[in-house]
């Protein structure tokens, strides 16, 4: 589901406690005292294939469900299928999906603990997951300053490769390191960050990078300075955006968040060949055509268009003080975590620039 629409039903329903506290920050887990100094942390996450084979799917879909546990400096205790299957079609393929998704768990320290599946045109699968952390220790939305340096964990671009694959312009084995990142547990990053002492973090899935920025933005009341040349694309994920190849939801994450980005004049001048001032958009009412909603020259660059491609399983996004950067990384390397600094926090609140 957009952004958009996700937004407008969640503010309908009623709420209070905890899910009033995450309508406010948009955390990615849910957040339950246990005792004094120890809480419970529960999501939940399925979708469709994003690749044809079983396996790689099933830890995909795994290691996305546990990233949230992972995003809120908690560790997974158990985890739930979550199984949607034609039962019309041979068994084989959720045979592999199952064992992908089963090996995931464990890989995580975690134990799968059972599930639910119902018979469905299309498959899909997730986990219901359950972790715990010390009070202490919960990395929050909220909680980054300006000044605060941003670090990514994953390259961006599955979501750009996946529909790629379906359109038969890439094959599976041309996309393996992009589907192997995919399937990383975000454990170690996780960990470091705990380690390190870091303001807030989230992770990058479903409304892109600029989406999930947008939301650590607004529960910490800071703005964002995106380096456009420092932040990791898979091979290829440009070259596809530039055909047209991508899925509807960066469209709608572009027409939803869009409105708060800005792209300095010096950067489109690049992008363009010629220097040129750029206005913040206007959000375009849903009813427009979607070939006209939303347009704006320098946000369909495909560079920057990369941004709001939605992630299955992305990495972790991480606002840390300059003084503490060198230990994150120094605790990233460590648990083997690959990581790129990718801009800074500022004072204007709510606001993307792109530099």
């Amino acid at each position: 589901m957009g952004p958009c629409d996700l937004d407008a039903i969640l503010q309908s329903l009623p709420h209070s406690g905890e899910m009033l506290r995450l309508l406010e920050t948009k955390d990615d887990a849910a957040v339950v005292p246990l005792t004094d100094d120890l809480c419970l942390v529960q999501t939940v996450d399925f979708f469709t294939p994003i690749v044809d084979d079983g396996y790689w799917f099933g830890q995909i879909a795994a290691a996305n469900a546990l990233s949230d546990i992972y995003a809120m400096g908690a560790e997974p205790r158990t985890a739930l299928n979550l199984v949607a299957y034609p039962m019309d079609l041979d068994h084989e393929p959720l045979l592999e999906i199952l064992r992908g998704g089963a090996e995931k768990v464990a890989e995580a320290g975690a134990e799968l603990v059972g599930g639910h599946s119902i018979d469905d045109k299309e498959p899909k699968y997730g986990l219901a997951v359950t972790g715990v952390a010390r009070a202490d220790e919960i990395v929050y939305n909220r909680g980054a300053w300006p000044g605060d340096k941003l670090v990514l964990t994953k390259r961006l671009g599955i979501g750009v490769l996946a529909s790629a694959l379906k359109k038969e312009l890439i094959e599976e084995r041309d996309m393996m390191p992009a589907i192997r990142e995919a399937a990383a547990l975000n454990a170690a990053a996780s960990r470091a960050m705990r380690q390190t002492g870091v303001h807030a973090a989230t992770d990058v899935s479903g409304f892109g990078l600029l989406g999930h920025l947008a939301e650590l933005l607004d529960a910490s009341g800071v703005g964002a300075v995106v380096d456009l040349d420092a932040v990791p694309v898979h091979d290829r994920v440009h070259d596809f955006i530039t055909q047209g190849v991508y899925a509807g939801g960066l469209r709608a994450n572009r027409d939803y968040f869009g409105e708060r980005v800005t792209v300095s004049s010096m950067r489109a001048g690049v992008e363009s060949g010629v220097e040129t001032e750029v206005e913040p958009a206007a959000r375009h009412p849903r009813e427009e055509p979607e070939e006209s909603a939303g347009k704006r020259p320098d946000l369909d660059d495909p560079r920057i268009l990369a941004l709001f491609d939605p992630q299955t399983s992305g990495g972790l996004l991480i606002a840390v003080s300059p003084e503490r950067l060198l230990a994150l990384f120094e605790a990233l390397t460590a648990g083997d975590v690959e990581a790129w600094t990718i801009g800074e926090l500022s004072a204007d609140a709510g606001r993307i620039a792109i530099r």
